[in-house]
């Protein structure tokens, strides 16, 4: 039997219609609506039906577009331009530094930014399928800007060939997140000039001979 005819017989199957292209406005609006409630009640009070009931849209309509709540509630927040960490390139590895720190910092001071993200914490650890599509989907591209910064760092010369660019990283977030998640403080204006510093102080360029 050649491809396309059926078993009893030589009529052939019509090949498939391609389906109507999605509809962008349709997935601004889910991805809005999600990214309200995941604010308003954190990643355990979201549902596909409340999404959809907030959206106006059916729930099949939610799941052609993502197969799970992890992987919309990831969407979401992958979505917001306001979330974003911007590729900066000022010229200097420092006021790079500080451009993305400010950013952060202008996040992590949100109560709302912040109420995600001490929600998504306690949710991680007890959701394998959310924290693999939320490092896959979220934080490594965010990750990527970053090491692009770096590495443009590196070619200035600013930074040696061989920095660790995700223990940078890491020294970047991880002060924002203890002082603003886990205390619950606001963070100062100079913390983006400090944290900058303390990596300007443990990754030194190499020494011109």
């Amino acid at each position: 039997m050649t491809t396309g005819e059926q078993a009893g017989g030589d009529e052939r199957i019509p090949a498939r219609r391609p389906g109507r292209p999605r509809d962008a406005h349709r997935d601004e609006v889910i991805l809005s609506a999600a990214l309200e409630i995941l604010t308003a009640d954190g990643y355990s009070g979201l549902t596909i039906e409340g999404v959809a009931a907030r959206a106006g849209v059916g729930r099949p309509t939610i799941y052609r577009r993502w197969a799970s709540k992890p992987a919309l509630v990831v969407a979401a927040l992958a979505d917001s331009v306001r979330i974003a960490v911007p590729d900066v390139d000022t010229g200097t590895l420092r006021r790079d530094l500080v451009a993305m720190q400010r950013h952060q910092i202008m996040l992590m001071n949100s109560p709302d930014s912040r109420r995600i993200t001490a929600g998504l914490v306690a949710d991680l650890a007890t959701d394998p399928e959310l924290g693999h599509t939320y490092v896959r989907e979220y934080l490594a591209p965010r990750r990527a800007v970053v090491f692009r910064v770096l590495q443009r760092a590196v070619d200035r010369g600013e930074l040696a060939p061989d920095a660790d660019f995700a223990f940078v990283h890491d020294l970047l977030a991880g002060p924002l997140f203890m002082r603003a998640v886990v205390w619950g403080e606001t963070l100062a204006d100079d913390a983006a000039e400090k944290t900058a510093d303390v990596i300007l102080a443990a990754f030194p360029p190499v020494p011109h001979s």
